[in-house]
Protein backbone atom coordinates (compact mmCIF):
# COMPACT_ATOMS: atom_id res chain seq x y z
CA UNK A 1 0.00 0.00 0.00
CA UNK A 2 2.81 1.91 1.02
CA UNK A 3 4.58 1.85 -2.67
CA UNK A 4 1.20 2.44 -4.16
CA UNK A 5 0.43 5.45 -1.97
CA UNK A 6 4.23 6.62 -3.21
CA UNK A 7 3.72 6.14 -6.70
CA UNK A 8 0.61 8.61 -7.24
CA UNK A 9 2.65 11.17 -5.06
CA UNK A 10 5.04 10.74 -7.37
CA UNK A 11 2.44 10.81 -10.29
CA UNK A 12 0.90 13.85 -8.49
CA UNK A 13 3.91 15.94 -7.67
CA UNK A 14 5.09 15.10 -11.14
CA UNK A 15 1.89 16.83 -12.86
CA UNK A 16 2.02 19.69 -11.04
CA UNK A 17 5.19 20.66 -11.18
CA UNK A 18 4.82 20.75 -15.10
CA UNK A 19 2.29 23.59 -14.40
CA UNK A 20 3.74 25.66 -11.67
CA UNK A 21 7.38 26.90 -12.61
CA UNK A 22 10.42 27.03 -10.59
CA UNK A 23 10.18 30.67 -11.53
CA UNK A 24 8.58 33.91 -10.47
CA UNK A 25 5.45 33.35 -11.31
CA UNK A 26 1.48 35.03 -11.44
CA UNK A 27 -1.24 32.17 -10.76
CA UNK A 28 -4.47 33.35 -12.15
CA UNK A 29 -8.06 32.67 -12.24
CA UNK A 30 -9.75 34.06 -15.38
CA UNK A 31 -13.76 33.23 -15.24
CA UNK A 32 -16.76 34.83 -17.75
CA UNK A 33 -20.36 34.61 -17.75
CA UNK A 34 -23.30 36.34 -20.10
CA UNK A 35 -26.53 35.72 -21.30
CA UNK A 36 -27.98 34.19 -23.96
CA UNK A 37 -31.72 33.42 -25.21
CA UNK A 38 -32.44 29.34 -25.99
CA UNK A 39 -33.33 28.67 -29.25
CA UNK A 40 -35.08 25.30 -29.28
CA UNK A 41 -37.21 23.97 -26.73
CA UNK A 42 -37.01 19.60 -26.47
CA UNK A 43 -40.48 18.12 -25.39
CA UNK A 44 -40.26 14.56 -24.13
CA UNK A 45 -43.03 12.59 -24.45
CA UNK A 46 -43.89 8.97 -22.76
CA UNK A 47 -46.44 7.06 -24.48
CA UNK A 48 -47.24 3.85 -22.00
CA UNK A 49 -50.29 1.38 -21.84
CA UNK A 50 -50.84 -1.39 -19.64
CA UNK A 51 -52.81 -4.66 -19.99
CA UNK A 52 -53.44 -8.30 -19.66
CA UNK A 53 -53.98 -8.61 -23.38
CA UNK A 54 -50.10 -7.33 -25.32
CA UNK A 55 -51.55 -7.26 -28.45
CA UNK A 56 -53.98 -4.63 -26.85
CA UNK A 57 -51.19 -2.60 -24.68
CA UNK A 58 -49.10 -2.13 -28.05
CA UNK A 59 -51.84 -1.55 -30.21
CA UNK A 60 -52.98 1.91 -27.72
CA UNK A 61 -49.45 2.95 -27.75
CA UNK A 62 -49.55 2.38 -31.90
CA UNK A 63 -52.45 4.86 -31.72
CA UNK A 64 -50.62 7.16 -29.20
CA UNK A 65 -47.68 7.40 -31.71
CA UNK A 66 -49.86 8.00 -34.43
CA UNK A 67 -51.94 10.55 -32.78
CA UNK A 68 -49.06 12.07 -31.71
CA UNK A 69 -47.16 12.58 -35.33
CA UNK A 70 -50.38 13.51 -36.90
CA UNK A 71 -50.68 16.56 -33.93
CA UNK A 72 -46.87 17.57 -34.44
CA UNK A 73 -47.60 17.40 -38.19
CA UNK A 74 -49.80 20.22 -38.08
CA UNK A 75 -46.96 22.67 -36.83
CA UNK A 76 -44.64 22.11 -39.30
CA UNK A 77 -42.27 20.49 -37.50
CA UNK A 78 -40.01 18.45 -39.91
CA UNK A 79 -39.52 15.09 -39.66
CA UNK A 80 -35.66 14.88 -38.89
CA UNK A 81 -37.15 16.89 -35.20
CA UNK A 82 -38.73 14.19 -34.23
CA UNK A 83 -37.53 10.69 -32.92
CA UNK A 84 -39.12 7.84 -31.24
CA UNK A 85 -37.52 5.10 -29.52
CA UNK A 86 -38.41 1.55 -30.78
CA UNK A 87 -41.03 -0.31 -28.15
CA UNK A 88 -40.27 -1.35 -24.91
CA UNK A 89 -42.47 -4.31 -23.64
CA UNK A 90 -42.06 -5.73 -20.43
CA UNK A 91 -44.26 -8.08 -17.72
CA UNK A 92 -46.22 -5.70 -15.69
CA UNK A 93 -47.00 -6.07 -11.94
CA UNK A 94 -48.17 -4.58 -8.68
CA UNK A 95 -47.99 -5.49 -4.93
CA UNK A 96 -51.07 -5.29 -2.80
CA UNK A 97 -50.26 -6.35 0.50
CA UNK A 98 -47.09 -7.98 -0.08
CA UNK A 99 -48.40 -10.01 -3.08
CA UNK A 100 -47.11 -9.70 -6.38
CA UNK A 101 -49.90 -9.23 -8.81
CA UNK A 102 -49.99 -10.01 -12.24
CA UNK A 103 -51.28 -7.07 -14.33
CA UNK A 104 -50.01 -8.02 -17.69
CA UNK A 105 -47.55 -6.25 -20.17
CA UNK A 106 -46.76 -2.70 -20.29
CA UNK A 107 -45.12 -1.13 -23.72
CA UNK A 108 -43.77 2.23 -23.56
CA UNK A 109 -42.06 4.03 -26.46
CA UNK A 110 -40.23 7.59 -25.54
CA UNK A 111 -40.88 10.39 -28.20
CA UNK A 112 -38.79 13.56 -28.48
CA UNK A 113 -39.92 16.25 -30.30
CA UNK A 114 -37.18 19.29 -31.12
CA UNK A 115 -39.15 22.64 -31.46
CA UNK A 116 -37.12 25.24 -32.93
CA UNK A 117 -39.91 27.72 -32.96
CA UNK A 118 -40.35 28.44 -29.09
CA UNK A 119 -43.59 30.69 -29.61
CA UNK A 120 -45.03 27.36 -30.71
CA UNK A 121 -44.43 25.60 -27.27
CA UNK A 122 -47.95 26.71 -25.80
CA UNK A 123 -49.77 25.81 -29.18
CA UNK A 124 -48.16 22.19 -28.63
CA UNK A 125 -49.59 21.35 -25.33
CA UNK A 126 -52.92 22.83 -26.34
CA UNK A 127 -52.72 20.29 -29.51
CA UNK A 128 -51.34 17.51 -27.69
CA UNK A 129 -54.22 17.99 -25.03
CA UNK A 130 -56.92 17.64 -27.87
CA UNK A 131 -55.13 14.42 -29.80
CA UNK A 132 -55.50 13.02 -26.19
CA UNK A 133 -51.77 12.85 -25.05
CA UNK A 134 -52.34 12.05 -21.28
CA UNK A 135 -49.01 10.62 -21.00
CA UNK A 136 -45.96 12.17 -18.84
CA UNK A 137 -44.35 15.56 -20.50
CA UNK A 138 -41.16 17.41 -19.77
CA UNK A 139 -39.24 19.99 -21.36
CA UNK A 140 -36.15 21.94 -21.55
CA UNK A 141 -34.57 24.79 -23.19
CA UNK A 142 -31.11 24.57 -25.25
CA UNK A 143 -29.66 26.25 -27.87
CA UNK A 144 -28.22 25.07 -31.07
CA UNK A 145 -25.05 26.29 -30.69
CA UNK A 146 -23.64 25.49 -27.63
CA UNK A 147 -19.80 24.48 -28.88
CA UNK A 148 -19.49 27.98 -30.26
CA UNK A 149 -21.24 29.88 -26.96
CA UNK A 150 -18.80 27.64 -24.72
CA UNK A 151 -15.53 28.71 -27.02
CA UNK A 152 -16.70 32.22 -26.80
CA UNK A 153 -17.02 32.03 -23.39
CA UNK A 154 -13.28 30.61 -22.72
CA UNK A 155 -11.87 33.17 -24.86
CA UNK A 156 -13.33 36.00 -22.24
CA UNK A 157 -11.86 33.94 -19.49
CA UNK A 158 -8.44 33.81 -21.24
CA UNK A 159 -8.77 37.94 -21.41
CA UNK A 160 -9.68 37.89 -17.88
CA UNK A 161 -6.81 36.25 -16.77
CA UNK A 162 -4.61 38.57 -18.80
CA UNK A 163 -6.18 41.29 -16.95
CA UNK A 164 -5.77 39.98 -13.48
CA UNK A 165 -1.96 39.01 -14.33
CA UNK A 166 -1.13 42.25 -15.68
CA UNK A 167 -2.46 44.01 -12.83
CA UNK A 168 -0.98 42.16 -10.61
CA UNK A 169 2.48 41.78 -11.93
CA UNK A 170 2.26 46.24 -12.32
CA UNK A 171 1.26 46.59 -8.29
CA UNK A 172 5.23 44.68 -8.30
CA UNK A 173 6.63 46.45 -10.72
CA UNK A 174 6.90 43.62 -12.89
CA UNK A 175 5.71 42.75 -16.48
CA UNK A 176 4.15 39.30 -17.63
CA UNK A 177 7.02 37.72 -19.88
CA UNK A 178 4.98 34.58 -21.18
CA UNK A 179 2.40 31.82 -20.66
CA UNK A 180 3.57 28.98 -18.88
CA UNK A 181 0.08 26.85 -18.64
CA UNK A 182 -3.33 26.96 -18.93
CA UNK A 183 -5.81 24.62 -17.46
CA UNK A 184 -9.66 24.50 -17.12
CA UNK A 185 -9.23 23.06 -13.28
CA UNK A 186 -7.44 24.45 -10.34
CA UNK A 187 -4.26 22.51 -10.55
CA UNK A 188 -2.85 23.64 -7.32
CA UNK A 189 -5.42 21.56 -5.26
CA UNK A 190 -5.29 18.18 -4.22
CA UNK A 191 -8.17 17.04 -6.25
CA UNK A 192 -6.37 15.52 -9.45
CA UNK A 193 -8.61 12.50 -9.36
CA UNK A 194 -12.15 14.28 -9.61
CA UNK A 195 -11.15 17.00 -12.43
CA UNK A 196 -14.36 18.65 -14.07
CA UNK A 197 -14.25 21.35 -16.89
CA UNK A 198 -16.01 24.46 -15.24
CA UNK A 199 -17.41 25.16 -18.41
CA UNK A 200 -21.77 25.19 -18.54
CA UNK A 201 -24.78 26.78 -20.40
CA UNK A 202 -27.45 26.58 -17.51
CA UNK A 203 -30.84 27.97 -17.21
CA UNK A 204 -34.16 27.36 -16.69
CA UNK A 205 -36.53 23.84 -17.56
CA UNK A 206 -39.67 22.92 -17.52
CA UNK A 207 -41.17 19.64 -16.02
CA UNK A 208 -44.72 18.09 -16.48
CA UNK A 209 -45.75 15.28 -14.51
CA UNK A 210 -49.58 15.36 -14.30
CA UNK A 211 -52.14 13.58 -16.43
CA UNK A 212 -53.24 16.36 -19.28
CA UNK A 213 -56.64 15.93 -18.96
CA UNK A 214 -56.81 17.61 -15.93
CA UNK A 215 -54.70 20.39 -16.01
CA UNK A 216 -55.33 23.25 -18.45
CA UNK A 217 -53.00 23.85 -21.73
CA UNK A 218 -51.01 27.41 -20.58
CA UNK A 219 -51.98 30.18 -22.44
CA UNK A 220 -49.40 32.42 -24.70
CA UNK A 221 -49.08 35.77 -22.22
CA UNK A 222 -48.43 33.11 -19.47
CA UNK A 223 -45.71 31.19 -20.42
CA UNK A 224 -42.36 32.85 -20.85
CA UNK A 225 -38.78 31.56 -21.19
CA UNK A 226 -35.57 33.50 -19.14
CA UNK A 227 -32.20 33.20 -20.83
CA UNK A 228 -29.54 30.97 -20.50
CA UNK A 229 -26.14 31.84 -18.42
CA UNK A 230 -22.85 30.64 -20.12
CA UNK A 231 -19.96 30.23 -17.85
CA UNK A 232 -16.45 29.81 -18.34
CA UNK A 233 -13.63 29.16 -15.60
CA UNK A 234 -9.63 29.02 -16.53
CA UNK A 235 -6.54 28.78 -14.40
CA UNK A 236 -3.76 30.55 -16.20
CA UNK A 237 0.32 30.47 -14.65
CA UNK A 238 2.53 33.09 -15.95
CA UNK A 239 5.92 33.75 -15.93
CA UNK A 240 7.05 37.16 -15.06
CA UNK A 241 10.54 39.21 -14.94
Amino acid sequence: MKKILLVLSLISYSALASVIPNEPHIYVEGSSEFGVFPDQIIISVSLSSVNLDAEIAKSEVDQKSLRLFEAVKKLNVEKGDITATPLQINPAFEYEDRKKIDKGTSVNRNVDITLKDLKKYPQLNDILVKAGITSKISSIVEVSNERELKKKALMLALKDARLKAESLAELQNKTIKDVHSISEFKTREDNSYNLRPEQNVYGQSYAVAEQRRRVPPPTPGIFEIGELRVTATVYVVYTIE
